[in-house]
């Protein structure tokens, strides 16, 4: 059973992030340099384990290097909130059929109606996936 729907995808607005992230680098070879970039990068984490093995300690609590002149947490924070991109789906039907039906109605109203409709769920596929898999990837999507 093939259905005849069709996913529309856009990137909403609320970030500005591209296929390219921020990428920092350092001019120099300090530590201090190589953690900023890292935390930057990679996250705050990453820094912590690289100055663990440098006998560097990095304080989750209280400042302890300043990158440009900002704390290497706050450096981290701010990287990791710009680069989280939202994506909002949204599902319509291109045709009547009931497979089509049957796949909107599993979005909307969830796999039990589907269920009582035709027993067994692995005979149904939405836009080649199973329906199970469809519903868990879309079921909060515009309709």
């Amino acid at each position: 059973m093939k259905t005849q729907l069709i996913l529309a995808a856009a990137l909403l607005a609320s970030s500005t992030v591209s296929a390219q992230s921020n990428t920092y680098f350092s001019k120099d070879n300090k530590i201090e340099s190589k953690l900023c970039v890292l935390s930057a990068n990679e996250g705050f984490s990453a820094a912590r384990k690289e100055a663990a093995q440098h006998g560097v300690f990095l304080s989750r609590f209280s400042q302890s290097i300043l990158c440009n002149g900002q704390d290497i947490r706050d450096i981290a924070k701010k990287e990791a909130t710009s680069t989280t991109a939202k994506v909002k789906f949204e599902v319509f039907a291109n045709d009547s059929q009931q497979e089509t039906q049957l796949c909107m109605t599993a979005i909307k109203q969830g796999l039990t109606p589907v269920r009582k409709k035709i027993g067994n769920l692995d005979s149904l596929k939405c836009n080649g996936q199973k329906v199970t898999d469809f519903v868990k990837r879309y079921q909060n999507a515009a309709i």
